[in-house]
């Protein structure tokens, strides 16, 4: 349940200062490309040049302007107001999809989120390379390059060419097989949410996702119709994944209302 005690009203957003510091950390990566290097960290995951310079350039800009507020960053963990416990926290991943970025892929960019009592109300994803803006604000609608996003809805009407999308964990865990339509992956949590919340996917299947991966693209994708959920019914909470050491504990979908429901009784029954 998200905490009822914060009221994110107290909160003033700065949207259109999220979104153009997404848009400048994005191209600052594009422009590191031909500089970059890779190495690994101690769980394996890949980490560049790239990802420690632009985190440390979002964390600089957002402290700067916003005093006060924790951080949590891929690269550099959490920062905690520890006189203010409730304080708002950024979640920043300053490149999702890295194994992309390394490897040539174009599907990574650039997520910044901002979480209040458990909450996402308002992020920016910015994907340099495919020149993709998404952004939103609770209760103010979510965008793509100032178009707006509304989804679309339907439950059992599925069709053999309908794309549906899964992250490496729940495709290698889940019964997919018992739906129809088309799987796919594409290497950046972000970029699945916020296709998804653009229409581009009819749902999102995510498992064992960390805060900062998906906080910016839940309230864009909330924002234009879909649900966050596990499959137990109960909203994600995002202060709840940072307690639990940062990973989404089980499945949870991103989708239209009734698209969820199908896809979760099918993946379940």
């Amino acid at each position: 349940m998200i905490n009822p005690t914060i009221e994110p009203e107290r909160f003033p957003i700065d949207l259109p200062f999220i979104t153009e510091t997404a848009h400048e950390a994005g191209q600052r990566a594009k422009a590191m490309l031909n500089t970059m290097q890779s190495d690994f960290k101690s769980d394996d995951s890949l980490v560049t040049n790239i990802d420690r310079t632009i985190e440390a350039f979002i964390k600089e800009r957002l402290n700067t302007r916003y005093p006060g507020y924790a951080f949590l960053g891929e690269e550099t963990g959490l920062t905690e107001n520890k006189a203010d416990p409730d304080a708002p926290l950024w979640a920043v991943d300053p490149i999702d999809g890295t194994t992309n970025m390394v490897y040539g892929i174009p599907i990574w960019g650039v997520s910044i989120g901002l979480i209040v009592g458990g909450e996402a109300i308002a992020g920016a994803f910015a994907m340099p390379m495919t020149d993709e803006l998404f952004y939103g604000e609770k209760g103010k609608g979510s965008f793509c390059n100032g178009v707006r996003l509304k989804v679309t809805d339907r439950d059992a009407d599925f069709h053999p060419e309908d794309p549906l999308c899964f992250t490496s964990t729940s495709l290698q865990q889940l019964p997919v097989s018992r739906l129809t339509g088309r799987l796919r992956c594409l290497g950046s949590i972000a970029a699945d949410i916020a296709y998804t919340g653009r229409g581009s996917f009819l749902s999102l299947v995510g498992w064992n996702e960390r805060a900062y991966d998906i906080a910016a693209a839940v309230v864009i994708a909330r924002e234009a119709g879909c649900v966050v959920r596990h499959f137990t019914g109960a909203e994600v909470n995002l202060g709840e994944v940072v307690a639990n050491g940062g990973v989404s504990p089980s499945p949870f979908i991103v989708a239209p209302p009734k698209a969820a429901a199908y896809i979760v009784k099918r993946l379940t029954e």
